[in-house]
This record gives structure tokens, sequence and C-alpha cells, in this order.
């Protein structure tokens, strides 16, 4: 299914009618699909699109989940591969501020002196 995100929430096309497109809000939940507002409304279920959606931004979350640890495990593998320690002005140029101000808040890296170092 084709899902974009809008300002509102979701919109997601229709599966039999190409061209239609259905809005939906999964935290409600609520789809204006007809399966929606004659069925799952009145038993306080949920239809195909609401779920699809769903599957969509939990797919989305994992894949910036993993980018982010990937960034974060390379940071982690250059110190290491430095002997546990790399300067801090060196760090932030190869990876950026932003990167390494994440590992200092989160606990994992240290600096001291213009040294960082793993926290174990």
């Amino acid at each position: 299914m084709n899902i974009k995100k809008t300002k509102e929430g979701y919109k997601i096309e229709s599966s039999s009618r190409k061209g239609n497109w259905y809005e939906v809000d999964p935290e409600k939940p609520w789809c204006d699909c007809p399966a929606y507002k004659f069925r799952e409304l009145k038993k306080h279920g949920v239809c195909k699109h609401i779920k699809a959606v769903r599957e969509y931004i939990e797919k989305t979350q994992q894949k910036t989940l993993t980018k982010e640890q990937k960034k974060a495990d390379d940071v982690l593998a250059f110190i290491e591969s430095n002997g546990g320690e790399a300067d801090a002005i060196e760090l932030i140029e190869k990876f950026g501020e932003e990167r390494v101000d994440k590992l200092i808040h989160s606990g994992e890296i240290i600096e001291r002196a213009g040294k960082i170092k793993i926290l174990k």
C-alpha cells in the first residue's frame, strides 16, 4: 500500500481502487474508509489501513534507530582503534559535534582534558 505522511496524520491508497486515498490517524485510531466507519468503529476495532500505517511507522522508527546506532558504533570503533582514547577535536571534526555530544550525554563516552574515552 502507498502511504504518505500529512500534517493531520497519514494518507493511504486503496489497494482495490487505485487513486482512491483514505485519511488515517493511527493514534485515535481513525480511518475514513467504509470498512472502518461502518464495521470497525462500532466494535472498537481497526481496519487494514490503520494496521498498515502502524506497521509503516514501526518500520520507519526501526530504520532510524538502526542508523543512529550505526553512527554511534562508528564513533566507538574509531576510539577503540586508537587504543580506547581519541582527541576530542579530531573526533568532532571526523564525526560531528552532535554525534559526539549524544554519546557523552548517553554516558557511553567521557571527555576529560581534551581526550575522549569509552566508559566501560
